[in-house]
C-alpha cells in the first residue's frame, strides 16, 4: 500500500490525464523538499551540537516506539 503522498500523485495523473506532467511535478516537488531539508540541517549545525541532537532524537524515537506499542 502507498502512502497518502503516492495515492495523490496517482490520483492527479488519472484526474488530469497527464501522467508525465504529474510525476515530473512530483519528482520536482520531492527534490525541492531534499534540498530544503539538507540546506536548513546544515544552518541548524550551526547552532546545535550533533551529540545533544542525537541524544534527543533517540529519546523522542523511543518515546514514540513506547506510545506506538
Amino acid at each position: 500500500m502507498g502512502d497518502l503522498t503516492q495515492i495523490l500523485t496517482a490520483n492527479l495523473a488519472a484526474h488530469y490525464h497527464s501522467p508525465l506532467s504529474v510525476a515530473v511535478g512530483a519528482v520536482l516537488a520531492l527534490w525541492a523538499v531534499a534540498a530544503i531539508a539538507v540546506i536548513g540541517g546544515q544552518g541548524l549545525l550551526r547552532y546545535i551540537n550533533i551529540r545533544a541532537l542525537r541524544i534527543v532524537t533517540a529519546v523522542v524515537l523511543i518515546g514514540l516506539a513506547g506510545f506506538a506499542g
